[in-house]
């Protein structure tokens, strides 16, 4: 409060300040340098983390940019589909990992369990909630697998993830294809599923290597602040953060769709 006295108050360069809040929250300061305060020290602040550290994934959203990540992450969501590749194959492309995409995964169980073999296409997956990467997961295991370990700076806080489901889904073959932007959670899916299952093979390129999680929190007036608060590692308490996963099946032509047919059909 001191410092907010200080300088929204008093602080004698105000041409500063009104450059400061037009390039930290994007729009001009017309109703007094208390208003939005609290969101340009936030963005101060973030901005200065990730100059030290290269964290991109903390920073603050403005009322602009929090509406629009929520519609892009609402829009990438849409785009899940499933095709039958053959009588006994399903395709299931996710591009994210979101309430969206957890809930199309829900929604269509039945339709899934209709068949023996499941390609799931995670390219350039680049991630999404934790909570809902676990959902999904909890499909294909069993109860009380372990799925993955959550690690913050407070230990009381660190826990290991299980599989609170009794599994569902009984395929003879999953074959995930993946890319260098597979990243986040969906690399976390990726590791509890060959992490549990003996019938999970990947195809495609090493992922991304993001082994950390963030948080975002709401605030005033419309705007958010995102942070990174958390390790995440796999089942067996692997971490991939800056390494990724590497394919079991490296591929890099233009068909991998029938690559992962072809796999499916091996012994």
């Amino acid at each position: 409060m001191a410092f907010k006295f200080l300088i929204a108050d008093n602080y004698i360069f105000t041409d500063s300040l009104d450059q400061l809040y037009s390039e930290v929250i994007g729009e001009e300061n017309v109703k007094g340098y208390r208003r939005n305060f609290d969101e340009v020290v936030i963005g101060v602040v973030t901005e200065r983390i990730r100059s030290i550290n290269q964290d991109r994934y903390t920073y603050l959203y403005t009322p602009e940019r929090y509406q629009l990540s929520k519609e892009i992450e609402k829009a990438d969501a849409a785009m899940a589909r499933i095709d039958e590749l053959t009588p006994d194959t399903a395709y299931m492309i996710l591009p994210n990992i979101s309430d969206g995409t957890k809930d199309f995964v829900l929604s269509n169980k039945q339709v899934l369990s209709q068949y023996n073999n499941l390609i799931l296409d995670l390219r350039s997956n680049y991630g999404g909630l934790l909570a809902d990467f676990y959902k999904m997961a909890e499909l294909f295991t069993q109860r009380g697998d372990i799925l993955g370990y959550e690690k913050y700076r407070m230990p009381f806080l660190t826990h290991r993830v299980k599989s609170g489901n009794g599994g569902y889904f009984e395929f003879d073959r999953v074959i995930v294809l993946q890319d260098e932007n597979t990243a986040s959670a969906a690399e976390g899916l990726i590791l509890a599923l060959k992490g549990n299952l003996n019938n999970v093979s990947t195809i495609g390129e090493k992922t991304f290597g993001k082994g950390i999680g963030q948080i975002t929190v709401p605030l005033l007036n419309g705007y958010a602040v995102k942070a990174t608060i958390l390790l995440v590692s796999g089942p067996e308490d692997e971490s991939i953060h800056h390494v990724g996963i590497e394919p079991d099946i490296l591929y890099t032509g233009d068909n991998i769709i029938e690559a992962a047919l072809v796999e499916i059909k091996s012994p």
